[in-house]
């Protein structure tokens, strides 16, 4: 058997480009096998990125779900309808990012793509659409946990001497025989603001915690 590598580069060669792929007893054979395999290969590849032209990876705003070295964080209740308690947010900062972690108790779930988080360097007057946030969850099923992690060099407009007010909101349902119970709003609240009319909210403060020499 003779197998020749180099020479299919060889633009000296006259002889037809497909004998060169491998030259063995049976060649021929071998190398229209190897023809239809590649001709496979590429038609599912070409037909496979037809069918999925966008795939988001739904991990890519839940690293980390935990901060090896925070240099502060605090903890928030997390409540839906206003006054049960449905599981904590967590804020904590290190040089680089903050990081606003959702985690729900029990049976509580997020919806998909439903965790929508505001900052401001004042307090907020309303609640607003949540779907108008700044920042939104990617999540494509449903979840208990979820973590935003925000570079702080694109947030520093939110920012007012190191505070900066934010506002979690989250749609959370319950299973519910085969499907899913009827949503319910949800904020982490430090401070709750009921109005006469329309719906309600909360909202939060968290000061940068110095991360000194790290």
């Amino acid at each position: 058997m003779r197998i020749v590598t180099n020479e299919i580069f060889d633009t000296r060669v006259d002889e037809p480009f497909y004998k060169y792929l491998f030259i063995i007893d049976g060649g021929l054979m071998f190398s229209n096998k190897l023809t239809y395999l590649v001709l496979l290969i590429l038609a599912l590849t070409i037909f496979g990125c037809s069918e999925n032209p966008t795939i988001v990876n739904d991990e890519q705003w839940q690293i980390p779900t935990s901060i090896e070295s925070p240099c502060g964080e605090r903890y928030f209740d997390l409540y839906i309808d206003r006054t049960t308690l449905a599981g904590i947010v967590g804020v904590a900062n290190d040089l680089d990012n903050v990081y606003i972690t959702y985690t729900l108790d029990g049976t509580y779930l997020a919806e998909p793509g439903e965790m929508h988080v505001w900052l401001g360097p004042a307090a907020p007057t309303k609640r607003g659409n949540p779907k108008q946030y700044p920042f939104h969850s990617v999540n494509s099923d449903y979840v208990s946990t979820y973590s935003f992690t925000l570079p702080l060099s694109d947030i520093q407009q939110y920012i007012n001497v190191g505070t900066f007010y934010f506002m979690t909101y989250i749609s959370v349902v319950t299973p519910d025989g085969g499907g899913y119970s009827s949503a319910s709003d949800g904020f982490s609240v430090e401070i709750v603001k009921i109005k006469s009319k329309g719906a309600w909210y909360g909202y939060n403060s968290y000061t940068l915690q110095d991360c000194g020499a790290q």
